[in-house]
């Protein structure tokens, strides 16, 4: 630093300069750029990490990101030549002349090169350094497999407020101790512990030096100590961070300037500076889904100090229940959340989904032992859950690929293994340990973001001694697959669905790829319609269209289509159609979503600018077959964007086809969720090819796939008493989805056949949970003079089959008349499966 002094009007000015790069007080040439390891010592000319997450890479200072990393020397002669005179970069990255690193990190690892710089007088320099190319930043997350989400805090009953109540619970915490803590996290098989250290009475668990107005902080530094117990022990500490602060509504702290988000930005640095590997931002950030206020944690500012603090610290965005596998802040999350309710029930446990973003993201769902997310001091109103039901769980999540973080409530005595819940604890436990850790994911050698123009051999490839087991069918891999022992000829646009199984350990997650092939025999294909396959573009009826020329675009890259429910029989995909409008050239992604559980079944591509028009009017991109079941619903779309053009269509005409009904419009997010989404109530018209399977054996359910509705008693329409409990479910041929209507005790579903038939026999499969026990089976042919069919009173019977003499309709109801109220016999009504026969 250099002082510089200057007399002006007769007042002598002091100030310093910085060497600047270009400018070194020798004049000697340098590198000033240091090492990736040195980033926590160094950030400011350290070279940033960069990731192995299928996304650009990215360094970053707190003023935000950039796509590259700048190589800086200073002495010598500007401007500067730079190259690798020795070694390599990471693959997929790139140093170009003006010192600038950039490209897509695709290989892990620490890679030692030599930089060289050449000034504008030949003078040269060389420096060696390293480069770390690190997991993806979940990945330690999605490894973990299992943890524990602990709430507890000033908040715990009996609940305390103010600094009078700080420091109550400083003193009644008598059995919390941070190395005890850790300690029982890996007794239960536990990798990971996140805990409730900033919540929403706005009390923060450590002595912070960010400023407030009531400075609502402890004495006792309980997050470090937390943190080192975690780090000694092996195991990773993530921060509960609340954003807002007003749980107690008479005692709300903020920043000295009134905000919450002044006040938020500095304990977030402060929290990544201790040394927390992770934060997991509760619901109040998720602006883009709930009416809360932006600024309370203003992302925009918040990630850089996330990312430039502490590279590798991860975060996750809370959702909220009902929002579980919506992807908010990307590129930047890290984290994918399901959140379960705070019901005893079985069905208020989430069950993750696969995600279908290119990055690389851990999968986290969170649910509750208990049915409380804090502490009761009332026995009465704590309900544990049964050891069984939460395995299940556990299994299903583990099959989806998530981390298990299981949640109960401590005392507020700090007791982390309270006797309510200790044998509970240690059978879940017992199972955990027996199937802890994954084998590793097989790693393919073709990429999925390539269009082929030829067939290709796709190798697969995991650890010494592991065995892969693949499929091509869509069905999910098992040990009972086929065995991979040589590369796999992909001569189609194929899925190839892998997993492997090291020795000693569980079988790994899922690899799911879709691998797209252009070659001539599949843009012939494209263009055809073969005697064996149907193009139900819903309008055949119709003469064929010309080209269409007006259409919209899509600024907010949303995907666009249809839900649709099959028919009595199912039908084998083999291709997606989208209307073509002269001067679209973009490449599509296609995904196909079962709509009852929002599970995704297949994600591909339709490349606008490359596949011919077919005599109807759409370009049909071939997929991997899929079979989509008789009486199921799905979700079919395609993603739009700013620069192509598609047909938009309201479905308020629904067209009728051979294979399936279209049920109305559809609108995903960019990322492919539900959410969040403007609903403007346009999707698009797709025609899909397909093979009808005409196998079938015993009387035929005429019910199966139709229009179901559910409806209060006085025939106005409800909703479903939650997100899964649709009113097809009761006529899709699976007895383990259910229909419930929400908001009313008795409810009836409606059923239209859409034509009249002759039915002399009705089944009536009630849900397990809830059924009635007095119900109304009624029928008409015009919705409008209705014939009861039963009238049943006192019913316990969970299965009702009914033969009656044959009656010619086309509508049936099963109004439900008891139970009326919360605590009657039966529970709330659920019907798995309504069925008519001939």
């Amino acid at each position: 630093m250099k002082r510089i002094s200057e007399l002006v009007g007769g007042v002598l000015f002091v100030f310093f300069t910085t060497c600047l790069p270009g400018f070194g007080q020798d004049g000697k040439l340098r590198i000033t750029t240091t090492s990736s390891s040195e980033y926590q010592k160094s950030p400011q000319t350290s070279i940033y990490p960069a990731f192995v997450d299928n996304i650009i890479y990215q360094s970053w200072t707190e003023a935000g990101p950039k796509p590259f990393f700048q190589l800086t020397a200073d002495g010598g002669t500007p401007p500067y030549n730079w190259s690798v005179a020795d070694g390599t970069l990471p693959g997929g990255l790139q140093l170009d002349k003006t010192g600038k690193i950039r490209g897509m990190a695709n290989k892990e690892g620490n890679y030692p090169f030599t930089a060289k710089v050449t000034d504008a007088k030949g003078g040269t320099v060389t420096k060696s350094l390293v480069f770390e190319a690190a997991p993806s930043r979940s990945q330690w997350y999605s490894d973990a497999k299992f943890g524990f989400f602990i709430q507890w805090g000033v908040f715990t009953q009996p609940s305390l407020k103010g600094k009078d109540g700080i420091e109550q619970f400083e003193k009644r915490i008598t059995k919390f101790n941070a190395d005890k803590w850790a300690q029982q996290v890996v007794d239960l098989g536990g990798k990971s512990l996140t805990v409730t250290i900033n919540a929403g009475d706005g009390v923060r668990l450590w002595p912070s030096t960010t400023p407030s107005k009531l400075e609502l902080k402890t004495k006792r530094n309980i997050v470090k100590e937390l943190i080192d117990a975690c780090h000694k022990k092996g195991i990773k500490f993530i921060a509960y961070f609340a954003p807002d602060k007003a749980w107690n509504k008479d005692v709300v702290d903020t920043g000295m300037d009134g905000t919450y988000g002044t006040l938020n930005l500095g304990l977030i640095k402060e929290l990544v500076l201790m040394g927390v590997d992770g934060l997991w931002i509760d619901m109040t950030s998720a602006t883009e889904l709930y009416n809360f206020d932006y600024n309370w944690f203003p992302w925009k500012k918040m990630i850089p100090i996330m990312r430039a603090n502490n590279p590798k610290v991860i975060f996750a965005n809370n959702t909220g229940t009902y929002n579980g596998g919506t992807v908010l802040q990307y590129p930047n999350t890290d984290v994918i959340v399901y959140e379960g309710g705070t019901s005893q029930h079985e069905t208020a446990l989430e069950v993750a989904k696969p995600t279908t973003v290119k990055k690389k993201l851990a999968i986290e769902v969170v649910n509750l032992l208990d049915n409380t997310w804090s502490w009761r001091e009332d026995p009465k109103l704590r309900f544990s859950k049964p050891v069984d039901m939460m395995i299940r769980n556990i299994k299903k999540n583990w099959a989806a690929g998530a981390t298990y973080i299981l949640s109960y409530p401590v005392p507020a005595n700090g007791d982390i293994f309270p006797e309510i819940y200790q044998e509970k604890l240690k059978q879940i436990a017992s199972f955990v340990k027996k199937n802890q850790g994954w084998s590793q994911t097989p790693r393919a050698s073709l990429s999925d973001t390539v269009e082929y123009d030829s067939g290709q051999k796709l190798k697969l490839s995991a650890p010494a001694g592991s065995k892969i087991y693949y499929t091509l069918d869509g069905n999910r891999p098992t040990k009972t697959s086929k065995l991979y022992k040589a590369p796999i000829a992909i001569n189609n646009t194929s899925l190839v669905q892998a997993i492997s199984v090291q020795p000693g350990k569980p079988a790994s997650k899922v690899f799911s790829q879709t691998f797209t092939i252009l070659n001539n025999s599949n843009k012939t294909e494209a263009a055809k319609s073969p005697a064996n396959r149907t193009a139900a573009n819903a309008r055949s009826a119709a003469p064929a269209p010309e080209a269409a020329t007006e259409g919209k675009t899509e600024p907010k890259d949303f995907y666009r289509g249809m839900r649709i429910t099959v028919g009595a029989t199912p039908i084998r995909l083999t291709d997606v159609g989208r209307r073509f409008i002269e001067g679209n050239n973009s490449r599509h992604s296609i995904i196909i979503r079962r709509y009852s559980d929002d599970y995704p079944l297949l994600t591909a591509s339709l490349n606008a600018g490359a596949l011919p028009v077919a005599d109807d009017g759409f370009q049909y991109a071939p997929i991997p077959p899929i079979t989509l079941e008789a009486g199921k619903s799905y979700i079919i779309s395609v993603q739009e964007n700013k620069s192509d053009k598609f047909v938009p269509d309201d479905f308020k005409d629904i067209p009728a086809t051979d294979g399936y009904r279209i049920i109305e419009y559809n609108i995903l997010s960019i990322h492919g969720t539900k959410r969040p989404v403007v609903d403007d109530k346009i999707g698009q018209l797709l025609s899909l090819k397909y093979d009808k399977d005409s196998k079938k054996a015993g009387q035929v359910d005429l019910a199966l796939g139709k229009a179901a509705f559910l409806r209060a008693n006085n025939d106005t329409p409800l909703g479903p008493s939650g997100q899964i409990y649709f009113a097809e479910n009761s006529v899709d041929g699976d007895p383990s989805t259910v229909a419930m209507a929400g908001g009313k005790y008795p409810w009836t579903l409606l059923v239209d056949l859409t034509k009249v038939e002759k039915i002399k026999r009705a089944k009536i499969v009630f849900s397990p949970t809830g059924h009635s026990t007095e119900f109304l089976v009624m029928a008409s042919a015009d919705n409008k003079t209705w014939t009861t069919l039963t009238h049943k009173t006192n019913n316990s019977d969970k299965v009702i089959d009914l033969n009656f003499d044959p009656i010619n309709a086309r509508y049936f109801r099963v109004r439900s008349l008891k139970p009326e109220k919360k605590g009657d016999p039966g529970g709330a009504m659920g019907i798995s499966e309504f069925e008519l026969y001939q």
